[in-house]
């Protein structure tokens, strides 16, 4: 008994500080990788503060523009214009990992072929980029 009461302060230090470390924040933050949009095209995925948008980054060209929401390491995102397939209606609920200066996409649940067909399965990188 006395054993876990000592382990009891550690285990709620441990757990408290979990859901900090999962919930950082992807506003303010650019990711640059590769999506088949249909063909490989390097984007950069520049998350403002409720907006993405995917930019083509040879030609700084802005291809969709997005709304979204996080909680913790997953976030909804739903088209606000741009030249996927997707309506304006449809969200996506995906996931993703950060680890050191890349970050991994995860699909959860995701109606919308456009997005779900950009297979951003490989790690993007983390750059700065100029707000357009």
């Amino acid at each position: 008994m006395k054993q876990g009461i000592r382990w009891s302060p550690l285990l709620l230090l441990v757990a408290g500080a979990l859901p900090a470390r999962a919930q950082k924040s992807l506003a303010g933050t650019a990711w640059q990788g590769t999506a088949n949009i249909p063909g490989p095209t390097e984007v950069v995925f520049q998350f403002k503060q409720d907006t993405v948008l995917m930019i083509d980054q040879a030609s700084k060209h802005v291809i969709e523009t997005m709304f979204y929401t996080q909680k913790g390491n997953q976030y909804a995102w739903r088209k606000i214009s741009g030249g996927s397939p997707c309506d304006t209606q449809t969200p996506g609920t995906w996931a993703y990992k950060i680890k050191r200066d890349e970050i991994t996409f995860t699909v959860v649940e995701d109606a919308c072929p456009g997005r779900t067909e950009a297979t951003l399965n490989k790690p993007f990188k983390k750059v700065t980029w100029p707000t357009p």
